[in-house]
């Protein structure tokens, strides 16, 4: 449903937009002379922008695009997906840790981690151990594992990789 609203929105943007474009090339003429009264009203119309309300587009503030979070405790473990492209964002959170098995994926993880990924205070100039002390605080993890592994892609380009265990 919120892909749904905010496609909606933007083709509503969009076609506004092109409405006012196509419009103003309508009535300016081809010499650049201001349009000659035709007996009709002129109609001005104000930039349309979408709005959200912030909840939706927190994807949007990340400075990566992959972030990808593995750590085991034995024989339990915990894994969180996460990746934005093309507009698109995916993620996946698979939780071993409690007494049953929780898998979640789609717009239901995305919702989980939209507190967590935001608030985690990763960048590109955060190094291995500021990374790695950040993901376990922001996904409550404990810090008695067996294996660490963290991935993030960055929106610049650059990629880190940490390994422990």
């Amino acid at each position: 449903m919120k892909k749904f609203m905010i496609a909606t929105g933007c083709v509503a943007a969009i076609s506004l937009s092109a409405f006012g474009f196509s419009q103003f090339n309508a009535s300016a003429g081809d010499d650049g002379q201001a349009p000659k009264d035709s007996g009709e009203t002129s109609v001005q119309e104000e930039e349309t922008t979408v709005q959200t309300d912030g909840e939706n587009d927190w994807f949007e503030t990340l400075p990566f695009k992959e972030f990808e979070l593995d750590v085991e405790y034995g024989d339990r473990e915990y894994e969180a997906d996460y990746e934005y492209e093309g507009g698109d964002p995916e993620a996946e959170i698979e939780d071993e840790r409690g007494d049953e098995e929780t898998k979640i994926s789609g717009d239901e993880a995305l919702n989980e981690l939209s507190d967590i990924l935001p608030n985690a205070g990763i960048n590109e100039n955060s190094n291995e151990e500021e990374v790695k002390q950040a993901a376990l605080e922001a996904f409550d993890l404990d810090s008695d594992y067996n294996e660490l592994e963290i991935e993030i892609e960055f929106l610049n380009g650059e990629e880190l990789e940490i390994e422990e265990g």
